[in-house]
């Protein structure tokens, strides 16, 4: 009984013997595991990490390179903006300076057509006038003929009148044309649009007064001054 024991003893301490080494390694192999999965992960955040740095920094290059893609837009816009302005206000100016110019012409052209006119009724007056003193010389009865005379005085102030008004509006729509008041200046070009009628209407009935009853009534006071020498020789 005894040495069943010794022999069990004996053994169970080979196979304690046995065991150890292969216990040994298994704890030197799980340990080299760790070691190296520690690794790997390590070399893994390791990695990460710089993909995650490239990652922002190509997101910060693209950022920066639209801010200045943006910034150039802008500046190309400000640029346009300022050519057109300039473009727009060269515009203006020319043609105000047409404007300027064409209406500097109608001034030129009516103030010679308004000496003239004046010229050929201030004549026109004159010639009545002398006409008028020779008939009563001639001792004509005088009275229709000096109401006409009157009359025609009248209408002829008119015209100037007219004319004047005429001419103060085309120089106020001159002062208009280049400034800023552009309301104004139609106001004041379309009024003057309208007087040229109004002084053609004042001609033409200067005209037609001296034609229908000036030269009447001069042929009515010839033919008696004619009636009268012809009583008087007989």
């Amino acid at each position: 009984m005894h040495k069943k024991t010794v022999v069990a003893l004996v053994v169970l301490g080979f196979s304690i013997q046995t065991a150890l080494p292969v216990f040994a390694q298994t704890a030197v192999d799980g340990t080299s595991s760790s070691t190296s999965s520690s690794t790997s992960t390590s070399t893994s955040t390791q990695e990460d990490s710089s993909e995650t740095k490239r990652v922002r920094e190509e997101k910060r290059t693209e950022r920066a390179e639209l801010k200045e893609q943006i910034q150039t837009k802008k500046t190309e816009l400000a640029q346009k903006r300022l050519e057109f302005k300039a473009s727009k206000e060269k515009m203006v100016e020319e043609k105000c300076k047409n404007l300027e110019t064409k209406i500097a012409t109608r001034l030129g052209r009516y103030e010679n057509n308004q000496q003239m006119i004046q010229t050929v009724y201030g004549n026109m007056q004159t010639r009545l006038t002398r006409l008028l003193e020779k008939l009563k010389t001639a001792g004509a009865d005088t009275a229709k003929l000096e109401a006409d005379l009157k009359t025609l005085t009248g209408k002829i102030e008119k015209f100037k009148t007219d004319q004047a008004s005429f001419m103060t509006t085309l120089k106020e729509s001159q002062a208009f044309a280049c400034g800023k008041s552009e309301g104004e200046f139609k106001t004041k070009i379309d009024s003057a649009r309208q007087v040229p009628t109004l002084l053609k209407q004042d001609r033409q009935d200067i005209k037609d007064f001296f034609e229908t009853t000036i030269k009447t009534d001069l042929q009515a006071i010839r033919k008696t001054l004619a009636e009268q020498k012809d009583a008087t020789i007989q």
